[in-house]
């Protein structure tokens, strides 16, 4: 190196040293026609270059500087501040990370945090590069060893880095969404807003990350040994998870689902997640054994959760004799509210209404089981016997529809005794008589203590005119369970219809209701047995009190509401009388009587 040489890179850095870049880019010029290979003299070209507006230049002069043997990270900075001081963002972000990893390669580990800092900084108001280059900082990321660095900004532990991740990802997603269904919605030919909303929200969380981080910072918290913020993440990912679980791949979907059961379960041992619980409660499938388990807890500690009506419901209907507010459950959309809701009205003999439950039930049954992979069985068998016994109730003109039913809970359990009882009935009603108590000798030829086989049977009897037989077999149910009220309801009608045949029968009827009276009080036919019996006695006014009771519990009764009808008019009561009739038509189109 010339003695001229040295003297004009001291007089460049002097120039540069009091600003005065014009001097200084002369000088360099100058230094450059006399020796090219000097790395000194291109650093203080950059920054006069970047002083004086000349980016372009600057920038190829650092850039050929880089790649010089005696490189240091002086160029990578002079870059960095260039592009900063041109206001070229994304120029400024790839030369701050390419300096950050200069100096992982130096060793420098405070530095290159400080450095990523910068880019954190410089990004900040673009979330979504803002997650990316979170996401190099975690543990899987090639920059996670600066989180160990001791600068200032002190970095943030990987628990903080994530949680900020799952904040930024989680109104990414929301603010995304939102905004394509504005600008979709409108559009010609688009749709429903709900569908709208499904496809954008199936494209906006294909592509989202968000569930990869909340299972990221989950496990975070089991390795540092938290576990109040381990109970918090795992609940805001199992409730995450479960929203988007649609749109999660096919290919993984079983596994997520699996992922879902481990959580809930977690989650619902240390009882701090209402959707857990609710998620639990409806894959239990009505087991009584693992349902009963959770369901006071899961009231006790939300009691103003989602499903804690069709919980409630669900407690009362084990009480066979209780009625249940069918209304508290009916606005709940889900699988298993929808099925106590259908069993509610079967148990409030709300038959009509029943049916139209059921078709609700299956269809949100169904959606639940292309959602999870999950066949709600024990429910969807209870919502179809509910609905092929009020089929039943409803009318003989429906018999084919509860036939229908009962056939398919029988592929469904070939060994329920229920459903073999309701397709003898059903059977017997679409006029296959001897078919149809074969079925129900069968049933009892096989279990001589099934009562309701018994009782099935005596009512199939009464239907074909074989008293005295109905009577013997409603008898032999009242041997094996003297406190189901159905069959001392069924003997009373068989004794009646007898009409005197035998001495005592009717009086027999009598007792019989009135101890069907004491079993279950709530049982229309009971009372609207007890209103012949003191209508044939003069007795109108008890007679018009029974049947007065036995149409508020159910409006349709075939016997009870007629005959009050009958006495309405008599007694010239003709509002109370039209109060009935439209009672029972709106209830039911079946009744001709009405």
């Amino acid at each position: 190196m010339s003695v001229i040489f040295k003297d004009k890179l001291k007089a460049a850095k002097a120039a540069v040293g009091e600003k005065n870049y014009d001097y200084a880019y002369d000088l360099c010029h100058d230094l450059l026609e006399m020796d090219r290979s000097n790395y000194n003299v291109y650093i203080l070209l950059g920054v006069s270059c970047q002083h004086l507006g000349k980016y372009a230049e600057g920038e190829g002069t650092y850039a050929h500087a880089q790649t010089m043997p005696k490189a240091n990270v002086l160029a990578w900075q002079g870059l960095c501040a260039l592009y900063e001081a041109s206001g070229d963002r994304t120029k400024h972000e790839q030369a701050l990370q390419s300096l950050c990893d200069r100096l992982v390669v130096e060793g420098n580990r405070n530095k290159a945090w400080e450095t990523m800092n910068k880019v954190i900084l410089l990004v900040e108001s673009d979330d979504r590069r803002l997650v990316s280059v979170l996401r190099g900082l975690t543990q899987a990321g090639p920059y996670h060893d600066l989180l160990k660095a001791e600068a200032d900004p002190q970095p943030p532990t990987e628990m903080e880095l994530l949680e900020r991740m799952c904040e930024i990802e989680s109104t990414l997603d929301s603010r995304m969404v939102e905004s394509e269904v504005n600008k979709r919605r409108t559009r010609l030919g688009a749709g429903p807003v709900q569908r709208v909303r499904a496809e954008v929200r199936a494209e906006v969380y294909g592509k989202s990350t968000l569930l990869d981080t909340l299972q990221q910072l989950v496990a975070a918290c089991v390795d540092a040994n938290d576990l109040d913020r381990l109970m918090s993440h795992e609940q805001r990912y199992f409730e995450c998870l479960d929203d988007r679980l649609e749109f999660v791949d096919d290919t993984q979907r079983a596994a997520a689902v699996e992922q879902l059961q481990n959580m809930a379960a977690d989650l619902v041992t240390n009882g701090r997640c209402a959707a857990a619980f609710e998620f639990l409660i409806e894959t239990v499938d009505i087991d009584d054994t693992r349902l009963g388990e959770m369901a006071t807890q899961y009231i006790e500690l939300f009691p103003d959760a989602r499903l804690v009506p069709a919980v409630s419901a669900w407690l009362a209907l084990r009480d066979p004799v209780a009625t249940v507010d069918a209304d508290s459950i009916r606005g709940i959309e889900s699988p298993f509210a929808r099925a106590q809701l259908v069993a509610a009205m079967a148990r409030n003999r709300q038959h009509r209404a029943c049916v139209d439950a059921a078709v609700a039930a299956r269809t949100a049954q169904q959606t639940f089981a292309d959602k999870y992979g999950i066949r709600l069985q024990r429910s969807r068998l209870a919502v179809d016997l509910a609905a092929a016994d009020a089929y039943m109730q409803i009318g003989k003109e429906h018999a084919d529809d509860a036939e229908r039913l009962y056939r398919t809970c029988l592929e469904a359990d070939a060994n329920n005794k229920a459903a073999a009882l309701g397709l003898g009935l059903a059977t017997c009603a679409l006029g296959h008589g001897d078919e149809g108590r074969q079925l129900l000798q069968r049933l009892v030829d096989s279990d001589v203590h099934n009562h309701r086989a018994w009782g099935g049977l005596g009512a199939a009897l009464v239907d074909a005119g074989d008293l005295h037989g109905a009577v013997d077999a409603f008898r032999h149910a009242i041997a094996e369970a003297p406190e189901y009220a159905p069959h001392h309801v069924g003997l009373a009608s068989a004794l009646w219809q007898l009409g005197g045949e035998w001495r005592h029968d009717k009086q027999h009827a009598y007792t019989s209701w009135l101890t069907a009276a004491r079993l279950d009080p709530t049982d229309p036919s009971v009372f609207s047995g007890l209103g012949q019996w003191y209508q044939e006695h003069d007795d109108n006014v008890r007679a018009r009190r029974c049947f007065a009771k036995a149409v508020s519990l159910d409006c349709t009764n075939s016997i009870a509401a007629p005959l009050l009808a009958d006495i309405y008019a008599r007694e010239g009561s003709d509002d109370l009388c039209e109060e009935l009739l439209q009672r029972a038509t709106d209830n039911s189109f079946a009744l001709p009587w009405a």
